[in-house]
């Protein structure tokens, strides 16, 4: 006679519901300024996502795309996701390591002034590191604007259009005016016009203090007030 041997089997505990991902289609996304909404695929409710709540490995979002995110409110209740990733992380793609550079070096905006005046000091000669601060500033605006129209295409992360008006407002508006004919970027955004004619005339407000007050550091401290303006803009 066989005797049969019974193995115990535990049973299967339910999924508790916060270990479960919510899910939904990403329906609106301001690249520039790092959010969106996704529709929740359950209740059709938007809920808020902000850039930093992102996984490392998930990719630059693109309207359309399928996420799933742990569902959180903020301070005042509102929807918000968190820990959010695309549903095929496969299509993780490495940009080429020039371009990780060029976009590294548009954030160091700082350096924009390095030049001019380490000539200024130097030469003492405004009018030597004016014209040296147009010349670089500009052909690296061209270029971070090439940049920028690159990352565009191929849905890379972009440059903020903080650091871009920056490079503009330090004497890098001649070659902006440049990219923006000939690679046809940033023309038809009318805020981001409104906020390049705004560096355009401010840069030309600071020469003229610059030839007024002859003083580097009186001129570098209004500077410095200025972008702090732009960057509470943008935050």
């Amino acid at each position: 006679m066989t005797k049969l041997r019974l193995k115990y089997i535990e049973p299967a505990t339910e999924k508790k519901d916060e270990d479960v991902p919510s899910h939904g289609v990403l329906t609106e996304w301001n690249d520039d300024r790092g959010y969106g909404f996704i529709t929740d695929d359950a209740g059709g409710k938007k809920v808020f996502l902000h850039i930093k709540s992102l996984l490392p490995y998930a990719r630059r979002p693109v309207v359309g795309e399928l996420f799933f995110y742990r569902l959180t409110a903020d301070d005042k209740g509102r929807p918000r996701a968190e820990q959010a990733y695309q549903t095929v992380l496969d299509e993780r793609r490495r940009i080429p390591f020039l371009h990780s550079i060029i976009y590294g070096l548009a954030f160091i905006w700082p350096l924009a002034i390095l030049p001019a005046l380490v000539l200024i000091a130097k030469k003492q000669s405004i009018a030597a590191g004016i014209f040296v601060a147009f010349a670089i500033n500009s052909l690296l605006t061209i270029l971070f604007y090439k940049e920028d129209k690159y990352r565009a295409q191929y849905k890379y992360w972009r440059i903020p259009e903080k650091c871009l008006h920056f490079w503009e407002l330090l004497c890098g508006w001649p070659g902006a005016m440049i990219a923006q004919h000939a690679f046809r970027h940033k023309r038809s955004k009318s805020g981001f016009l409104i906020s390049f004619w705004l560096c355009v005339f401010a840069n030309i407000a600071i020469l003229f203090l610059f030839f007024y007050y002859g003083n580097p550091k009186k001129v570098a401290y209004f500077l410095w007030a200025w972008g702090q303006k732009i960057e509470r803009i943008y935050e």
